[in-house]
């Protein structure tokens, strides 16, 4: 059999097409709207995470300056300190307060501490040392006495990081330096700004 007129089926399948495409078009158009405001949310939110530290620190910068040079906080520190070959734990606590604080840099002075080596306690009495904010590193100089009264000089040198709060951690690297004898120190601190 043979159709010989088959304008009512096209028609009918033309218009059922066109309505197809018109729904499948609504479909990508409202899947595409929801994808942009997934996107939309998702850079407004990136935004205010990178925003917010910025809002925190302009807010409080002088009366956190204020606070921050008038106390003293203690870095504490434990790992390890190599002397002629032998490895032995060592830590100390250092008592820090802040002379001078700028955008780029923590200047601070060492009020006071101890260093513990393999149960050796040095006393020490006073030093300096700062904070470089770029870098997240940081240097310090303090002399102080040992157990026979000598002289000691102990420097250190570390980076730290941000854990959260007011906690930062530090891994550090330095010496004590004790008349001839210089004792390696490798240590990881932690203190409470």
């Amino acid at each position: 059999m043979h159709i010989t007129n088959a304008s009512p089926f096209l028609k009918t399948s033309a218009k059922a097409r066109h309505r197809r495409n018109l729904e499948v078009k609504n479909e990508v158009l409202t899947s595409n709207k929801k994808k942009m405001l997934i996107v939309a949310t998702v850079a407004i939110t990136l935004v205010l995470i990178a925003y917010l530290p910025y809002t925190y620190a302009s807010i409080s910068s002088t009366t956190a300056s204020a606070t921050q040079s008038s106390q003293t906080r203690t870095l504490r520190a434990k790992g390890i300190a190599v002397n002629q070959g032998a490895v032995t734990p060592a830590g100390f606590a250092l008592s820090l307060q802040a002379t001078q604080i700028n955008a780029t840099t923590i200047e601070f002075n060492v009020v006071s501490g101890t260093v513990d080596i393999n149960g050796t306690q040095y006393t020490i009495a006073g030093g300096s040392g700062a904070v470089v904010r770029e870098k997240h590193g940081f240097v310090l100089e303090a002399q102080g006495t040992s157990p026979d009264g000598q002289s000691v000089t102990l420097k250190l040198a570390g980076r730290y990081f941000w854990m959260w709060g007011r906690l930062y951690v530090a891994r550090i690297a330095g010496s004590l330096q004790t008349g001839n004898a210089k004792i390696y120190l490798v240590l990881r601190a932690a203190i409470r700004v």
